[in-house]
C-alpha cells in the first residue's frame, strides 16, 4: 500500500490539543500513535493473501476513522461535542474494536517478533474502556437538559438558559472574548457541513449560537465575578481541567492498578519472547523454557536457533515443562 507513518497519523503532542473529551482523546491517540509505528513493518512482511490485504484495509481503515474523530475533536464546538458525549464515546469504541479486529487477523501473517508486539497492542486494545470527564459529563448533562424544557414558560426558561450557559461555559473553558468568538465560529462551521437532511443537528446549533450571542456577556461576567482564569492564549485552563479529571479516571481504574502492582510476575514465569505470564510452557533443546504457541511460531518461520542464548539447535523438539506449569498454576491460585 505503500502507506508513510506521517500520511497515516498525525501525533497530538498533549491533551490540550482536543477541545473536549481529552482524557478519552488521548487515549485514542495513544493507540493510534502505536499502531501507526508498526505499519510500515507489518507491510514491509508483505501479508498478501486475500485475507490480509482485507486485513491490512481494514486497519488502515480504522485508523483512518480514528484520525478524522480526534480531529473533530480538536476542531469542533466545545458546547456541541459536550452534548453528544455518549456518541463520541461509542465512536471511540468503534475505532479500537476495528483496529482490535484487524489487528487480530494480522497477527498470525507476520514474524514472531512482530507479532509478539502486535499481541501487545491488541491486549490493550481490547482492555481499553471510555470514561467522559467529569466536567464535560456535567456541561453536556445540563445542556441536554435545556434543550428539553418547556418552552412555553418563557420567564423561567431565560433564567434556565443563563444558569445552564454559565455552567457549561466554566467546566468546557470558554470564558474569555476569545473563546466564545472561537466557539461562535465552530458552530457555524458545523452548520455549513450539516446536510439539509439533518434538521435536529441544524435546529441545536442554531439554539447553541443563540445561547452565545443573547448570554455570552452574561457569561463573561459570570466568570469575571467569580475570579474564573481565563484561557486567552492558553490551554491554562483546560490542562488543570484534565489534571484533575485524570485524577478521577485514576481513582477509578485504583482497584486494578494496585492488583496488579501486588501481583508482579516472577520472570522465570514470563516466556522470553512475549514476556508475558507463560500458559504452556515447554522446554526446547537449550534447556529453555518457552510459551508453546510463540516458540512453534519461531520455529514455523525457519529459525533453527534458541531465541534466548542463541544456540543452534539440532532438533526442534517441545517437552511440555509440567513442573514450571504447576508453579505457575500455584502463584496464580
Amino acid at each position: 500500500m505503500g502507506t508513510d507513518e506521517s500520511e497515516i497519523v498525525e501525533i497530538w503532542s498533549s491533551p490540550t490539543s482536543f477541545k473536549v473529551h481529552h482524557g478519552m482523546c488521548t487515549q485514542l491517540s495513544k493507540f493510534v500513535e502505536r499502531i501507526a509505528k508498526v505499519f510500515p513493518e507489518i507491510e514491509a512482511a508483505r501479508p498478501r493473501c486475500s485475507s490480509g490485504v482485507q486485513a491490512l484495509c481494514l486497519l488502515n481503515n480504522a485508523i483512518g476513522k480514528a484520525k478524522s474523530l480526534l480531529q473533530y475533536c480538536s476542531e469542533s464546538s466545545k458546547l456541541y461535542l459536550a452534548i453528544t458525549g455518549g456518541v463520541i464515546v461509542s465512536r471511540c469504541m468503534r475505532s479500537t474494536n476495528m483496529m482490535e479486529q484487524s489487528l487480530s487477523q494480522i497477527e498470525s501473517m507476520v514474524p514472531v517478533m512482530l507479532a509478539v508486539e502486535i499481541s501487545q497492542i491488541i491486549d490493550d486494545l481490547r482492555e481499553a474502556t471510555f470514561i467522559l470527564d467529569s466536567s464535560d459529563e456535567e456541561a453536556g448533562k445540563v445542556l441536554r437538559e435545556l434543550l428539553q424544557e418547556d418552552v412555553s414558560a418563557i420567564d423561567s426558561l431565560e433564567f434556565s438558559e443563563i444558569k445552564a450557559l454559565q455552567l457549561a461555559a466554566s467546566r468546557l473553558c470558554i470564558t474569555s472574548p476569545k473563546a466564545i468568538l472561537i466557539e461562535k465560529r465552530s458552530i457555524k462551521k458545523l452548520l455549513d457541513k450539516v446536510g439539509d437532511s439533518d434538521q435536529s443537528k441544524i435546529k441545536v446549533l442554531k439554539y447553541l449560537f443563540y445561547l452565545l450571542k443573547k448570554y455570552g456577556n452574561s457569561v463573561l461576567g459570570e466568570q469575571k465575578d467569580n475570579a474564573c482564569a481565563q484561557e486567552e492564549g492558553s490551554y491554562t485552563v483546560c490542562s488543570q481541567s484534565f489534571e484533575v479529571d485524570s485524577r478521577v479516571g485514576d481513582r477509578k481504574f485504583g482497584a486494578q492498578t494496585n492488583n496488579l502492582s501486588r501481583a508482579i510476575i516472577p520472570e522465570v514465569f514470563k516466556c522470553p519472547l512475549s514476556l508475558r505470564l507463560m500458559y504452556d510452557p515447554v522446554v526446547i533443546e537449550s534447556g529453555q523454557t518457552f510459551e508453546r504457541m510463540w516458540i512453534q511460531k519461531w520455529f514455523e518461520e525457519g529459525n533453527h536457533t534458541c531465541p534466548k542464548t542463541k544456540m543452534k539447535l539440532v532438533c526442534q523438539s517441545l517437552t511440555p515443562n509440567t513442573a514450571m506449569k504447576d508453579l505457575i498454576s500455584k502463584w496464580c491460585m
